[in-house]
This record gives structure tokens, C-alpha cells and sequence, in this order.
């Protein structure tokens, strides 16, 4: 056999006290032929390395962070060689560079006489742990990708039996969709009032750590010992000294649509994302930002950072729940009918926010032109169950329309109010008791999709349809058209760099694993899924599902452990 194969991993965020190149440097003018590389411990980065030495002999030397997560790997990428050896650094219990030198001459010169035993004694079954100094415990810490509702309680659930909890949000606050609504079906509950609480425990409970304005770009490692790569994108505003005062907002010159309110309310530049915001810090928009610096100017609290750059932090997870939704299919496409050519025509997410108390109107129900509607109609399937947009059924279109249509009556009680369905489907509790109380009102219903709708001479929508009963095409005319949108996968941003990594289905949906997880489980081991991500679901099956993946990691987190602890004792005997 060889010279031990020396390879360093560079990882500025878990040893940055070691400066690896430096070591290499010492190590290569010495003798000792040294690499230095990145993200060593995903399977791709260490066949490119190792490749040639896959079925024949090898020794190989590697400084690492993680013993246990790059033992693994190892383990089972030289499963089928018994002429392989290797040996672990950590490189988190090595002081500085000249220590790590020095280390590494020692051991490389001892295994190039041969005169140490093989790191991997064989077993019984023939495969060979990684060396027991190394068997440190799994990480116990879940990562939940998502933080809307279901984000946030499948970390209050796990957070209350004790598991530590890394949030990762998107966006620059958490509630997801659910904090746009102004009620909740089938109760016409306040939604910010049922989900604000939610979201103040989860930011402030010492198990859950929130990021903010993230995304998770990479995941490898292996089942039950995750290395995830996080990145965060700038606020340009410290959280720390920020205390949303909102000074910034009122000397920015900058107007631009709030992306929060769907473009029907200005907003500035720099400011506080919505009044309930959690974490409730201002962000600048960098991409309307002239850079003029008032705002910098303005902050008491020197809190303004113009020039700051996108982090990266990589950390290890037991278990992860992918709980980031869906998104609202996008209503130009259903060009008949004249969203974005007809300002009156809106999706129903815009309609909540309209009749929201916190949305541009402060709550009145109004069109374009500020008079109130005397006519609305709401259509139902807006790209769903059709095959050239969504074949599938959207499953929440029904019931939030049916909910939308009693907020019109809330709000103008002699409105005429209309929904052109293609079938009632209210399954879930209570639903059915809210579609009879819709009848009751006198809220119409046609089974009928209309097929376009354009503008009258008298200046209102004049929406065309087939009548049902065989009754020859008609119009109606309202004021307001609300098209229920589909629900459509959102845009993977995850980079699954694993053995087995999860499927989709062909609409972009994560696929469960009925065989051994039931619904919550993901395709790979140590996955789990809530929400809409593998599906469209409404708020209350969000919830539940975010519960069961939750019970379902914290067992699996369990169950790793107690492997784990097998392992180690058979070890030791």
C-alpha cells in the first residue's frame, strides 16, 4: 500500500481558527503531498477525489469538522473494499495550523511504515465502522425549510419536547400566505389574530433559531447526520440595532408597489414588511434602492448597512421538514380573462387583501374607480383542473371563495354576489355548514365556468358563460371579478446532493413514502414533509400534517440516536 492519501477540508464557518491552506503549504515543502478541498463530506466532491482508489488499496488521512458525518460517508463509500483504510482529523479539537502540521506528519510518517492497525477493524458482517474516538452522538437539531404556518408550528412541537430548531424563511418575515388573509374558513375567524401569537412564540422560544430572508441551497450527508448550506440574503439593516421605529421609511424618496399588499398600495423602499411583521425589523429593497444614504442619515441607532453582503453558514441536522408551501398559479396566463388588462379583475389573494383591515383600503370594499360594488363574481377552477395549466384540483378554491363571498355581504350586505363553479367540493369539517349559510344569504351559485370576460359599454365587466340546464350562453355584469387561482408547486431551491435525495412528482411536488412514513415522509430517510410542498393543502391540514412530521422527527431522531448508542457498544466488545 502507499503513502496515506492526505486531504484537508477547508470550512471557514466550522474550524476558522485553522487556516488549512497554510497547513497544506507546511505539510507539501515537508514531504507530506497534502490536498486541500471543499464540502469534502458530500459524496460527489469525494468520488471526484477518490474515485481511482474505489477497489483498490488506499489509505487515506483526512481533517474534517465532522467524525461522525464524514465517517459515515467513508463508511459507505468503501463498503465493498476491505483493502481500504482511513483515519479522521477532527479539526474542531486542533488549536491552530502549526498543530494541524505537526499532527498530520506524525500519523502520515507512522501509517507510511505500516506499523498502526487498520482504523477499520472488521466486523462480523464484514462492513467496518469509523473509528470510535469518532462516534460522536448524532446531531439532534431539525431543520425546517418553510416558515409559514406550518413551518412554525412543527417547530413549536418539536421545540416543546426539547429538540432544538433552525427556521429557515424566505421571506422577510414568517407567516407565509396565511398572514396576507383577513379571515379563516369555516369560522370567519381573524387570521393575523390566530397566527400572529403562533409566530411571536416561535421567534421567541430559546429552541428555535430563525433565519430570516434564507434560503437552503445544499444539502448532503447522510440519513439522520444532514450537513446543510444555508444562505441569507442581506436586510441591509441590522437586526440587532434595529428597533422598526420606522425613521428610515419616512426620509426614503423611493415609492414602489408593496409587494406585501400585491402592488394596490405604495410603500417605500426601506420600511417594516407589514404592522405584524415577525421579526418586526425594517429591510431595504435593494433593488429600488438609489443608494442615496438618508436613511443612513436618519438612523438613530446606526443600523443602516448599504454594502452588506449575503452570508453563508453550513450546519448538521438529525432530521429536516420541508414545509414551504405553494404558489398562487400566475393569473396572466388565463388570458380570457383580462387580468392585468381589467384592474377589476383580481385574484382572490388580492381580494383578501382588499377587504383586509391592514390592505391598501384599510378594509373597505371598493373598486379601482373608489365606489363600492353593487355586483360580484367569483370564478372558480382560475387554471386548476385544466390541462393546460394545473390538471389537478387546487382543494382550497371552494371553500375560500365561498368565505370571500360572505366578506362582500360583510361589507356591502345588498351586493349581489355570484360564483360560477365547476363542482362544490367543501370536504373538509364544518365546510359544508359554511356553503348551506352561503345559500341561505343569497349568494348564487352557477355551475358554469365562464369563458371570458370582457368590458361593457356601460363600463362593467360583462362576464360570459354557458348557461347549465341548456339554456344558451348569457352574461352577467359585475363590478368586481375574483378569480380563485390554483395552487402550483413553488420553484425548488433545494440542491439535494445525497445518495438517495427526494422525488418529485411531475407537477414539481415532493412524493411521499406511503411505504414505510404514510404521508409526511419524504422518498429519503429523515425527511419529512408539511403542507403544501407535496400538494395543495388548506390551513388546517397545513397544521395537522405539521404536527405529524413533527411527531414523526422527533422519533426518527430517536431512532438514529439509539443506533448510535448499538453501535458504540458493539464497538467497545
Amino acid at each position: 500500500m502507499n503513502a496515506p492519501k492526505v486531504i484537508l477540508c477547508r470550512c471557514p464557518e466550522r474550524h476558522p481558527h485553522v487556516d488549512v491552506a497554510r497547513a497544506a503549504s507546511v505539510l507539501n515543502a515537508s514531504g507530506v503531498p497534502t490536498q486541500v478541498v471543499e464540502h469534502f463530506c458530500d459524496l460527489s466532491t469525494l468520488e471526484g477525489h477518490l474515485h481511482a482508489f474505489r477497489s483498490s488499496p488506499v489509505d487515506v488521512l483526512v481533517g474534517a469538522c465532522s467524525g461522525f458525518l464524514l465517517g459515515q460517508v467513508l463508511d459507505l463509500y468503501f463498503q465493498d473494499n476491505p483493502q481500504a483504510r482511513w483515519m479522521i482529523l477532527d479539526l474542531k479539537q486542533v488549536s491552530d495550523e502549526t498543530a494541524l502540521a505537526g499532527v498530520v506528519q506524525s500519523h502520515w510518517h507512522s501509517r507510511s511504515g505500516r506499523s498502526q492497525p487498520s482504523c477499520r477493524p472488521p466486523l462480523p458482517n464484514g462492513s467496518g465502522p469509523f473509528p470510535q474516538r469518532f462516534r460522536a452522538k448524532p446531531p439532534q437539531r431539525v431543520v425546517v425549510i418553510g416558515g409559514g404556518v406550518g413551518g412554525c408550528q412543527a417547530a413549536l412541537d418539536l421545540a416543546g419536547i426539547g429538540i432544538p430548531v433552525t427556521l429557515v424563511e424566505a421571506d422577510l418575515s414568517l407567516g407565509g400566505l396565511m398572514a396576507k388573509l383577513d379571515k379563516t374558513f369555516p369560522t370567519l375567524d381573524c387570521s393575523i389574530c390566530i397566527l400572529g401569537p403562533r409566530l411571536v412564540d416561535t421567534i421567541s422560544h430559546p429552541l428555535i433559531t430563525v433565519i430570516p430572508s434564507s434560503r437552503v441551497r445544499r444539502v448532503s450527508g447522510t440519513p439522520g447526520n444532514f450537513l446543510v448550506e444555508i444562505v441569507q440574503q442581506p436586510r441591509h439593516v441590522d437586526m440587532d440595532k434595529c428597533t422598526g421605529c420606522g425613521t428610515c421609511t419616512e426620509v426614503c424618496p423611493v415609492v414602489i408597489p408593496s409587494p406585501w399588499n400585491a402592488g394596490l398600495r405604495p410603500s417605500k423602499a426601506v420600511g417594516i414588511v407589514f404592522e405584524q411583521a415577525v421579526p418586526l425589523r425594517s429591510a431595504i429593497q435593494k433593488d429600488y434602492c438609489i443608494d442615496c444614504g438618508l436613511c443612513e442619515q436618519a438612523c438613530e441607532r446606526d443600523a443602516i448597512r448599504l454594502t452588506e453582503a449575503p452570508q453563508k453558514r453550513r450546519l448538521n441536522a438529525g432530521a429536516i421538514i420541508v414545509a414551504r408551501g405553494a404558489q398562487p398559479l400566475d393569473a396572466a396566463r388565463l388570458g380570457p380573462y383580462g387580468y392585468n388588462h381589467y384592474p377589476e379583475v383580481l385574484t382572490n389573494l388580492e381580494f383578501e387583501r382588499l377587504v383586509c383591515s391592514t390592505g391598501p383600503t384599510q378594509g373597505r370594499l371598493i373598486t379601482p374607480s373608489g365606489h363600492s360594488p353593487a355586483a360580484v363574481a367569483f370564478i372558480q377552477c382560475a387554471g386548476s383542473r385544466n390541462r393546460r395549466y394545473l390538471p389537478y384540483c387546487s382543494g382550497y378554491c371552494c371553500t375560500a371563495s365561498i368565505k370571500e363571498a360572505m366578506l362582500v355581504l360583510e361589507h356591502q350586505p345588498s351586493a349581489q354576489v355570484t360564483i360560477f363553479y365547476n363542482d362544490v367540493r367543501a370536504t373538509g369539517k364544518n365546510f359544508e355548514g359554511l356553503y348551506v349559510r352561503a345559500r341561505q344569504r343569497g349568494i348564487r351559485f352557477i355551475k358554469s365556468l365562464p369563458d371570458r370576460i370582457e368590458r361593457g359599454d356601460d363600463g362593467r365587466l360583462r362576464i360570459h358563460y354557458e348557461a347549465p340546464g341548456g339554456e344558451g350562453r348569457q352574461q352577467w355584469s359585475a363590478d368586481l371579478a375574483v378569480l380563485a387561482v390554483g395552487l402550483e408547486a413553488a420553484e425548488a431551491q433545494e440542491n439535494w446532493v445525497l445518495r438517495r435525495p427526494p422525488h418529485w412528482d411531475r407537477y414539481g411536488f415532493y412524493k411521499e413514502a406511503h411505504h414505510w412514513g404514510g404521508m409526511v415522509a419524504a422518498t429519503t430517510p429523515g425527511v419529512f414533509l408539511a403542507g403544501s410542498c407535496h400538494g395543495p393543502r388548506d390551513i388546517t391540514q397545513t397544521v395537522t400534517e405539521a404536527g405529524a412530521a413533527a411527531g414523526e422527527a422527533a422519533r426518527w431522531l430517536r431512532k438514529t440516536g439509539a443506533l448510535a448508542a448499538r453501535r458504540k457498544e458493539e464497538a467497545q466488545s
